[in-house]
């Protein structure tokens, strides 16, 4: 049975906001993936969700030219009991460039995110859950 935006025993009591921890065990500041030269770093990123199905992710980042830039997305998303998947599901538009999805694994506390697979393997987004931050940004009491 699947559900969008649940609450159950085993996923996050929504709205929840979780920050990103590290990227495949690399604590931040760090780099996004591994290349010769200058690379991306990731400096900070969050996702929240709403109770409503939509998920809004916020990373900020110093690109490789050195200049500080910040990334605002809105997705859909859908959790079976601890599986989350992050993206759009609505068919492809002919010759548009659509983004596929991504997936994971969600608890109360954790979410872990495949945002990216490579020939060297899978770029993994660990976030934990920062209760404070419902309660001090949108006045809403920690589950």
């Amino acid at each position: 049975m699947a559900a969008i935006g649940c609450n159950d025993s085993i996923g996050p009591k929504l709205p929840a906001t979780f920050d990103l921890v590290n990227i495949n065990g690399r604590g931040l500041p760090t780099f996004y993936f591994p290349t010769p030269g200058l690379t991306p770093t990731i400096l900070f990123a969050s996702l929240t969700l709403d109770n409503n199905g939509k998920a809004f992710w916020l990373e900020a980042r110093r690109e490789s030219d050195g200049t500080q830039t910040t990334i605002n997305n809105t997705f859909d998303y859908k959790i079976t009991v601890n599986r989350i998947e992050i993206g759009s599901f609505s068919p492809c538009p002919a010759n548009a460039n659509c983004m596929g999805t991504y997936k994971g694994t969600i608890s109360n506390e954790t979410l872990s995110l495949n945002v990216q697979t490579t020939d060297a393997g899978a770029i993994i987004y660990n976030y934990r859950a920062n209760f404070n931050n419902y309660r001090t940004n949108f006045g809403l009491t920690p589950y």
